[in-house]
């Protein structure tokens, strides 16, 4: 089975367990990046439940945070100024907060985030992380999802400008961006 093809199906599987956690209706048909886009949501730091659909053309940096994590905020220094410059190319970071709320509003207050941030309970951090592929539950974890829905690359640890350039960039129609 392809790279692709492995985490097209462990993002399925993330889906479906989150839905299963949190007793909303998994999806009954459709492309796999649809069912993700459809069937993901997470309350945001507005108070809203937002589905990652809200963000369907976009390509969607979804990185899973701690406000006790340095490596994280400085990646998060990094997103708000890639938000700033490439949001209106079709970049759309959401960042996943795993950590209590009001942890979690100082550091998007603190660092000026620019872009949503959403929040998992703690008790749900390692089962959606597992389920997301990141079995060790080591956060900054980063999947980048293409404009159709589709997970195309996922990322353990703090992504730099190298791995945006390669993985990111493209997606955006922004060959060898930010070199």
């Amino acid at each position: 089975m392809s790279e692709g093809k492995r985490l097209a199906a462990l993002i399925l599987l993330a889906a479906a367990a989150w839905s299963q956690a949190f007793a909303a209706p998994a999806p009954a048909s459709g492309e796999a990046g649809e069912k993700i886009l459809e069937t993901v949501e997470f309350k945001g730091l507005d108070g809203a439940v937002h589905r990652l659909a809200e963000w369907k053309g976009k390509v969607i940096v979804l990185n899973f945070w701690a406000s006790w994590c340095a490596p994280c905020q400085a990646e998060i220094r990094d997103f708000v100024q890639l938000q700033d410059a490439y949001g209106t190319k079709g970049l759309q970071i959401v960042g996943v907060g795993l950590d209590e709320e009001p942890k979690l509003k100082n550091v998007e207050r603190t660092l000026g985030m620019n872009y949503p941030v959403l929040m998992v309970p703690q008790v749900s951090n390692r089962r959606l992380l597992a389920a997301w592929g990141n079995e060790n539950g080591l956060v900054p974890y980063t999947v980048v999802i293409d404009r159709t829905g589709k997970p195309t690359y996922i990322h353990r640890g703090p992504m730099d400008e190298e791995v945006f350039r390669d993985q990111v960039f493209p997606l955006l129609g922004e060959e060898g961006a930010g070199t």
